[in-house]
């Protein structure tokens, strides 16, 4: 299983507006997991979106342009990503519909969207939370409930990936999964 997180330039534009205008990932972070949930391997990069970003993913993020100046655009890691990917069943995320849609748009800038090894089997934990706690709910909220504290390094990529991991562990413990 691949759990992962992007972070991004910002929301998706409204369907039909230009690729041109929809966002982009400035962090990737990924963990991938064998069956028992423990770690294989990990992924993260920094990717150059190509402009300045905006105030509020700064804020958000912590991410500045500063940080992005000397990466290398997302083409860059596409080989990476895919070898990555390749032959895993399952990939998992907080907001699975978004960071897939993001990836989607990425894919669909350098003409890879078919070639890519999306997995098959899809766990969004949003959608599960909702069955689980009657509503959707961010990630850090259902983190603080489940385990008493905050996330330390939220919006970040691979701090919410390791807190998706372990709301994955106690969904799959109560068996929500």
């Amino acid at each position: 299983m691949i759990v992962f997180d992007l972070e991004t330039t910002g929301l998706p534009k409204a369907e039909g507006s230009s690729l041109d205008e929809q966002p982009r990932i400035i962090e990737f972070g990924g963990l991938k997991l064998d069956s028992s949930l423990k770690e294989i391997s990990r992924l993260e990069f920094f990717c150059n979106p190509g402009h300045e970003l905006n105030s509020h993913v700064i804020k958000m993020t912590g991410i500045s342009d500063y940080m992005l100046e000397d990466s290398k655009p997302f083409i860059a890691y596409y080989k990476e990503l895919c070898d990555w990917f390749l032959g895993e069943r399952e990939m998992a995320a907080h907001n699975l519909t978004f960071d897939r849609k993001i990836l989607r748009f990425e894919l669909e800038r350098i003409d890879k969207l078919t070639k890519f090894p999306w997995p098959q089997e899809h766990i969004c934990t949003l959608e599960i939370g909702q069955k689980v706690w009657g509503k959707m709910r961010k990630l850090g909220d259902i983190y603080k409930e489940l385990f008493g504290v905050e996330i330390e390094g939220a919006h970040r990529a691979m701090s919410d990936v390791e807190a998706t991991v372990k709301i994955i562990e106690w969904y799959t413990k109560e068996e929500h999964i």
